[in-house]
């Protein structure tokens, strides 16, 4: 059963960023089957038309930049303190200075901003940004209780919405750390073998970037993820978007492991073993370092 979130929690469930989700390399192209939006282009790029752009307002500090839809400036101050939070953990792992981005979008603009994501599924747009939608509605309520089969409690009111559309923005929430990890690993050089190797190492250094910040935010992430795992299995044929969710929740389990009870990422080893392979990090070498930890990835989880 899925535990009822504190009032403190509930704030900021209804509140934080939504992240693009799932799978870090298939998801976004499996949202309702469409294409994922092209890698690559900044906010102001191409792909987003300057008419969209002159409508969004902005909040920026030292580590991110936030652009969001006139009227939700209360959800687009809490996804800059999240974003900010995200970078400023990840740079301290990294070793070098990180920036993030987001474009807070309604449903409407979202159209006209031709995110490649449907609606309620945070969508990548270019090198550590996503667009993100500024609430929750009846779309996004039916999307994630098909996908979990139910929402967390939060009570009270929330300041926009129902308490079922501001829990609906929940899920989200938990994976937008790693696929944002994912593109700063890659900006920063680190290539693996495998694409499931570059996920997982994604999935830990967003559990230590979120248990840097002190939020509580990675004791969401770790029950949301665990919530996932304590569903059912899917069965064969089961929606794909079901199938790489799960597939999604062992990735996070093995992360655990390797971050340990401090949920604290070292990413000198990895680089090392990366450095000895020219330049590769090996899953056979990752796996020699933890095998107790990535005993836990099943093959179906790992491709």
């Amino acid at each position: 059963m899925l535990r009822t979130v504190s009032p403190t929690a509930a704030r900021r469930i209804a509140s934080l960023p939504l992240a693009a989700v799932l799978a870090l390399r298939a998801l976004p192209a499996l949202a309702a089957g469409q294409p994922a939006a092209p890698a690559g282009p900044a906010p102001g790029g191409p792909a987003t038309p300057p008419a969209v752009l002159a409508q969004l307002l902005l909040l920026a500090d030292d580590a991110c930049d936030v652009r969001y839809v006139p009227g939700s400036l209360d959800r687009a101050a809490h996804i800059e303190e999240w974003l900010r939070a995200l970078a400023v953990g990840a740079a301290r792992r990294i070793g070098e200075p990180m920036r993030l981005g987001a474009l807070v979008l309604d449903r409407e603009t979202w159209t006209k901003a031709r995110v490649g994501c449907t609606y309620g599924i945070p969508c990548p747009v270019g090198g550590g940004i996503v667009a993100l939608p500024s609430s929750g509605d009846a779309g996004t309520v039916s999307l994630w209780q098909g996908l979990l089969g139910e929402l967390p409690s939060i009570g009270g009111m929330p300041l926009m919405g129902t308490p079922e559309e501001a829990a609906s923005l929940w899920p989200a929430d938990q994976i937008a750390g790693p696929l944002l990890m994912h593109s700063l690993l890659d900006a920063s050089g680190m290539r693996t073998d495998e694409p499931w190797l570059m996920e997982l190492v994604a999935h830990a250094l967003a559990l230590d970037a979120a248990h840097q910040a002190r939020s509580g935010q990675d004791e969401l992430m770790v029950g949301f993820w665990h919530h996932v795992l304590e569903r059912p299995e899917p069965p064969a044929g089961a929606d794909p978007l079901t199938v790489e969710l799960r597939r999604q929740a062992r990735l996070f389990e093995a992360a655990e492991g390797i971050d340990g009870h401090e949920r604290r990422l070292s990413l000198k080893p990895l680089r090392k073993m990366q450095d000895k392979a020219n330049g590769v990090l090996r899953a056979a070498d990752v796996r020699a370092e933890w095998p107790s930890a990535l005993q836990r990835i099943p093959s179906a989880a790992a491709h």
